[in-house]
């Protein structure tokens, strides 16, 4: 039978090693090594519940491994406090390099995992029959960190005063709009692309301005958005473009592509910031920090299928 806790040994070879990490320490539950987890038995599954401090992008989780070396573990992400079976937003395995208790950074920002100040979030550890175990602490009455620990389901574990060791670490500056999905490729082989230059405020300040380019000239165009990303083929038969953007959709006012005909230096462009400042009541407004909009690129192309192409997609993150 796979024992829940574990003695810790070697407590006293802790080896704060370098790690990956740049970003702003936030919550550090790191002060206290009395106590072990079993993170071998895959019937038992950790979630410790982390409370942000700052807004910003969850770059990583740093866990203090106790197991035997070259022992693993599963760890997943994911958002809301525990107990809970949301999806999962990142997974991994971590490997144990050496005895005693071993830091080891799990670097999240490939997830985009983006917090308010006071959002919650769980790292999850399940074991998988390798000798993994997690490092932590016990204080009755007192916890080391406010936010308790489940094991397997809703309800503090035990008598609420065990906590896993962890810190976590916040980008607290906006991480940039990531462009997604294929542009596809029209009658004279442009292959438009949109970018901006930053994420838009939830105030409206700063910049956020988005351009197309690789356009065919002098076409018209529009850049529309929406609220969820569904890549699927423009056209039923033929053609090269994807609709990436989920209905409903919102659309800017048409404009011309400029640039020469037949060629591909035309752009779309729209500052962010301005259209939705004027217009207060469009899809999704107003919108909060975290929140994703979903954008795209539609222009005139007479020969394509729908006599029409359209360019990737970007997806832009709500910042504070």
């Amino acid at each position: 039978m796979h024992r829940i806790l574990r003695t810790l040994a070697g407590i006293a070879t802790l080896s704060l090693a370098a790690v990956a990490q740049t970003g702003t320490l936030d919550q550090d539950n790191s002060s206290m090594f009395n106590a072990g987890f079993n993170g071998d038995a895959p019937s038992l599954i950790w979630q410790q519940e982390v409370q942000a401090g700052v807004a910003g992008t969850l770059e990583g989780v740093e866990v203090f491994m106790s197991g035997n070396p070259g022992g693993s573990f599963e760890v997943r992400i994911r958002a809301g406090g525990g107990w809970n079976t949301s999806p999962i937003l990142f997974q991994t395995v971590v490997t144990q390099s050496s005895a005693g208790v071993v830091p080891v950074f799990i670097n999240t920002s490939s997830a985009n995992i983006t917090l308010a100040a006071g959002g919650k979030f769980v790292f999850e550890i399940q074991g998988n029959g390798s000798g993994g175990g997690i490092s932590g602490s016990y204080v009755l009455g007192n916890p080391t960190y406010p936010n308790f620990l489940y094991l397997g389901g809703p309800g503090c574990f035990a008598d609420c005063g065990w906590r896993l060791a962890f810190r976590s670490y916040m980008l607290t500056g906006p991480a940039a709009p990531n462009s997604y999905c294929t542009a596809g490729t029209t009658t004279n082989g442009c292959e438009a692309e949109i970018s901006a230059n930053a994420n838009p405020s939830v105030t409206g300040t700063g910049s956020c301005q988005i351009l197309i380019d690789n356009v065919e000239g002098q076409k018209t165009g529009i850049i529309f958005y929406g609220l969820g990303a569904l890549p699927q083929p423009w056209c039923v038969s033929g053609g090269s473009s994807f609709l990436c953007v989920k209905a409903p959709t919102a659309r800017a006012a048409a404009q011309s592509s400029g640039g020469v005909a037949g060629s591909c230096d035309g752009t779309l462009t729209l500052n962010w910031n301005a259209f939705q400042a004027a217009n207060p009541g469009s899809l999704g407004a107003p919108f909060t920090v975290g929140e994703k909009v979903y954008v795209q690129g539609w222009f005139r192309d007479p020969p394509a299928c729908k006599a029409t192409s359209l360019s990737d997609a970007l997806e832009m993150t709500y910042v504070p």
